[in-house]
């Protein structure tokens, strides 16, 4: 059950961030629509998959990158809810609305992301 899970999760991430690349400006309109629910279930699934690669990290091969990226996306969760959905969501548009290959290489990052969470499961 949790290795369904782990794996449909790393296949939403991967075809969201190939869309991002593909098309930033998907990345704008949903970052403009995002509410509040929308902000802390992203917050919380970053920490929620961050704590999946720190338990999986002792099962793979490349157990330091498992660490690192799950002690990564730990903290960005955390700092996420502790900013707050006003300030977050500032910083959000501020970035979205600038330079197009930044997003480009946000989207590379969350396939990296995805394709580590598909090998985990």
């Amino acid at each position: 059950m949790v290795k369904t899970i782990v794996w449909l999760l790393g296949v939403a991430v991967t075809a969201m961030s190939i869309i991002v690349i593909l098309k930033p400006q998907v990345a704008r309109d949903f970052s403009e629509r995002m509410n509040p629910q929308m902000y802390y279930f992203g917050a919380w699934a970053r920490v929620v998959i961050g704590i999946v690669f720190l338990l999986v990290s002792d099962t793979r091969s490349w157990s330091t990158l498992f660490n690192v990226l799950g002690i990564f996306l730990v903290v960005i969760g955390a700092y996420a809810l502790q900013m707050g959905y006003e300030r977050t969501r500032e910083l959000v548009l501020r970035i979205v609305h600038g330079d197009e290959n930044l997003l480009r290489v946000a989207g590379a990052v969350g396939v990296l992301v995805g394709i580590l969470l598909i090998s985990a499961s």
